[in-house]
């Protein structure tokens, strides 16, 4: 079968294809709320619009019918100190995921679709370099069929580790799954609740932006008070928080009232006493739960009201039926208290023919392994790595403590360059 690739580079065009869109990803194999046309929408107002060009890739086959969507964006950068041109996810840090959207087709129908998206590529060479995914889960279509492509045309493949996400299915009862979880944890978290309690009342609080808030207008006093939250810790300090970043406060504001509006958001707050001390910005989507951002008062630690929030939440989900806990973000020691089960991401990067892709390819995964043996040369790496986009330079994520927040940072983690 043919299939007919479409470059879009409009908004304008692009904010015509939101019905499509949806409908695809909800009959996709993946379908999660980093996918869906709103999420790209508010992002490319919030971090792309001025500083990129958008080139989402569609595919429809004969007659017309949409069955796969490459969400990509055109950058101007740096790569191991090489000026070059990329096609890169339409993603950052904060998108926690990414994949191309595909309908449920089968493999050889795959194969055809991902044979026309390479080739388009392989059409805009020498002005695209190469192809780079960041956060691409691990078991993904997209990263199987790719792989495939790469022998063909001169094509180079080349792949990094990035985050490790834990999840947690959710089956059967609270109760039993709560016996299941370390026996110290058990008793630290009773003590701590028992001790937050000689203080004052606590009471768990949840919005989501319906009637009883006041709707979707009242969303904004609940926003600035999390948003206080989570700047309250380390984050603040180290200008990573959502409160001070004025792209960041409008992309997650105008998200929550998004999905608000979908019934998809909980935001939820742990109090003493009227008095918040804990936040998790929270979706609830496919039966699925999503920790997107959380935050607490350093003033109360010794109590972990984070992690207390976190019982409640979940608590709260195994009695609603949902289906899993994705965590989002790095796996860490404190959420592995609660599951051992991780889910894999990886950059993966499709490099064209041509001298700059090449030697982007030799010098990023032959040259860099092997310097990273050789550790008086690591500084030469770390030099070259500067120049990557950004201006990130790529140090190795530090686990923060159990009570810090837990997604990926810019600072910790940036743009993949190693």
């Amino acid at each position: 079968m043919d299939y007919q690739v479409e470059e879009i580079s409009d908004f304008d065009r692009f904010t015509t294809l939101e019905k499509e869109w949806n409908a695809l990803l909800a009959a996709a194999p993946i379908n999660a709320p980093f996918l869906r046309h709103e999420w790209f929408r508010i992002w490319w107002k919030a971090f792309g619009e001025g500083k990129r060009r958008m080139a989402i890739l569609t595919v429809r086959a004969q007659g017309g019918a949409l069955v796969a969507i490459a969400p990509l964006m055109e950058e101007r950068g740096f790569r191991v100190g090489i000026p070059c041109r990329i096609w890169t996810s339409l993603c950052n840090d904060h998108s926690c995921r990414f994949d191309f959207i595909l309908a449920d087709l089968s493999e050889e129908a795959r194969a055809g679709i991902f044979k026309a998206l390479t080739d388009y590529l392989s059409a805009r060479r020498p002005r695209i370099h190469f192809l780079e995914l960041q956060d691409l889960p691990a078991d993904s279509p997209t990263l199987t069929h790719l792989t495939a492509a790469s022998g063909r045309g001169g094509r180079r493949l080349g792949m990094r580790p990035s985050l490790e996400t834990p999840i947690l299915p959710m089956q059967g009862k609270w109760s039993s799954y709560f016996e299941s979880v370390s026996g110290n944890l058990r008793r630290n978290l009773r003590r701590r609740r028992r001790q937050l309690e000689e203080q004052g009342k606590v009471a768990l609080v949840c919005v989501t932006g319906d009637s009883r808030d006041g709707g979707t207008a009242g969303l904004i006093p609940h926003l600035e008070e999390g948003f206080r939250i989570e700047a309250m810790a380390w984050k603040g300090a180290a200008g990573t928080a959502i409160d001070g970043n004025g792209g960041w406060s409008e992309f997650y504001s105008e998200w929550a009232h998004t999905a608000a509006e979908r019934g998809w958001l909980r935001l939820y707050f742990l109090k003493l006493d009227d008095r918040p001390i804990a936040f998790y910005y929270t979706l609830v989507y496919d039966q699925k739960l999503y920790y997107l951002k959380l935050g607490y008062d350093p003033a109360y630690a010794r109590y972990s009201p984070g992690i207390l929030l976190h019982q409640e939440i979940l608590s709260a989900a195994f009695q609603e039926g949902l289906t899993e806990l994705d965590f989002l973000g790095p796996r860490m020691a404190w959420k592995e208290d609660w599951t051992a089960q991780l889910r894999p991401h990886l950059w993966l990067y499709l490099f064209e023919g041509g001298m700059i892709p090449r030697a982007i390819y030799l010098i990023k995964f032959k040259l860099f392994p092997y310097l990273r043996e050789i550790s008086w040369l690591t500084r030469l790496q770390r030099r070259l790595l500067r120049k990557d986009a950004f201006g990130v330079s790529a140090k190795p994520a530090t686990e923060p403590l159990p009570e810090a927040p837990f997604e990926r940072t810019a600072e910790a983690v940036g743009k993949e360059a190693a």
